[in-house]
């Protein structure tokens, strides 16, 4: 099977999700799995609903659709969730299984900055799906947001719309539809007592409403 590990916060998790997920699915893979962080070392603590809630969330959210599904591999580990460690242990466990890793073109744009970035590009394939501000019309300058180390010995390949490194891993890149949706302004306008509706799935807000989460 191809699979698509799709790591974030999900603070909610909202359409914006959901349609690069699916359309990413419809390209490239079999299946999704969401997997919400413990703690992410770059967001704000105070700002996020508790893993347990996120994880919820996600299930809510999914739960009619065959090919997706979450883990709580990271809530689990505890502590600051990396995308090193997670990619690791999947690898273990799906050792029959062509793994890719998915991240929006803004996470993409960050890479350097990552724990074993260049670890991480040499062990799973990428899938970067294209946000309402970024856009791929230049591989070769996207090129730059590379490791150091693996610049010299990337390539581009046009007609796939991919950057090769070092001849075996590659780096997808899929502009999705562009739902510019924000789990900040959701999260807000719950505080705001305005309307989410058709941002995000129903019971999705239901579950905020009852949980009383984002007051």
């Amino acid at each position: 099977m191809k699979i698509g590990i799709f790591g974030g916060t999900f603070n909610p998790i909202h359409y914006g999700h959901l349609r690069a997920a699916e359309e990413i699915a419809e390209k490239f893979l079999d299946e999704v799995i969401f997997i919400p962080t413990n703690i992410t070392s770059n967001k704000n603590i105070d700002a996020e609903a508790h893993p347990q809630k996120r994880l919820e969330m996600i299930k809510i959210a999914i739960k009619d659709e065959q090919k997706f599904k979450t883990s709580d591999i990271e809530i689990k580990r505890g502590g600051l969730s990396y995308s090193y460690d997670t990619i690791i242990e999947f690898k273990k466990k799906y050792k029959n299984d062509d793994l890719y890793f998915i991240v929006g073109a803004d996470a993409f744009l960050g890479l350097k900055n990552w724990k074993n970035a260049e670890a991480i590009l040499k062990t799973i394939d990428f899938i970067v799906a294209g946000r309402p501000k970024y856009g791929f019309k230049n591989l070769v300058k996207l090129i730059d947001f590379l490791p150091d180390n693996l610049k010299e010995n990337a390539e581009c390949d046009l007609k796939e719309g991919k950057i090769v490194i070092d001849g075996k891993r590659a780096v997808y890149f899929f502009n999705t539809t562009r739902l510019d949706i924000s789990s900040t302004v959701i999260r807000n306008n719950f505080k705001n007592n305005i309307s989410n509706l058709f941002l995000l799935p129903n019971g999705v807000i239901n579950y905020i409403i009852n949980n009383k989460l984002y007051e």
